[in-house]
């Protein structure tokens, strides 16, 4: 499967990568990703702490201010609706 790259300064940052660290510009592409992938993930473990603290926040929230959780959160359309938006997104 191909990868056609339309925008001039994103394929030139790809050609400057791949000639810097002697690479063709595939390689260059699949580490760039790699890396930046990387980035974004986190252990079992980070993931079960960031929520629980996060929960533990939430709760102190709602304490703080007396609120009650919502009982179900609202849909897409649900929010449109509030924010006005119509089928053609615009409001």
């Amino acid at each position: 499967m191909a990868l056609n790259i339309k925008d001039p300064e994103t394929e030139k940052a790809v050609r400057t990568l791949a000639k810097r660290r002697g690479l063709s510009l595939t390689e260059a592409v699949r580490q760039a990703v790699s890396s930046e992938l990387g980035k974004d993930e986190l252990s079992g473990d980070e993931k079960a702490r960031r929520i629980a603290e996060s929960k533990l926040w939430l709760a102190e929230f709602y304490k703080k201010y007396d609120i009650k959780p919502a009982e179900r959160s609202l849909t897409k359309d649900e929010m449109d609706d509030i924010i006005g938006y119509d089928e053609n997104g615009m409001w």
